[in-house]
């Protein structure tokens, strides 16, 4: 596996419902950032907000999944840090190994 190969990365955010979704990973495409982007429903999560408190918050807003290169991490998280709704979004990156080549030839070719 070629270290092009490995470079490809999966961009995930929370966000707080379809649109807001939409937007963000509309923004990044526009922007060529990323090859595309999908949105998965979340039937629930629960968590403590504010933080150290003991009141107990339920959401379901979708999770984002922008595909892109390691290269644009930066700017595609200050991309979703100036677009979301919230104060401390979700950022991270799950690297994808193993791609197969044709594939990575056309993400390199978008």
């Amino acid at each position: 596996m070629s270290k092009q190969e490995r470079e490809i990365i999966w961009v995930v955010t929370n966000t707080n419902g379809l649109k807001e979704a939409e937007k963000i990973g509309r923004a990044a495409l526009k922007l060529r950032l990323i090859s595309c982007f999908s949105i998965f429903p979340k039937i629930k999560s629960v968590y403590y907000w504010p933080p150290k408190s003991n009141k107990l918050e339920t959401s379901k807003g979708p999770m984002l999944v922008l595909e892109s290169f390691e290269k644009n991490y930066t700017k595609i998280q200050k991309l979703i840090k100036e677009m979301h709704s919230d104060k401390v979004p979700l950022i991270g990156i799950w690297e994808i190994e193993n791609v197969n080549p044709d594939f990575y030839r056309w993400m390199r070719g978008r």
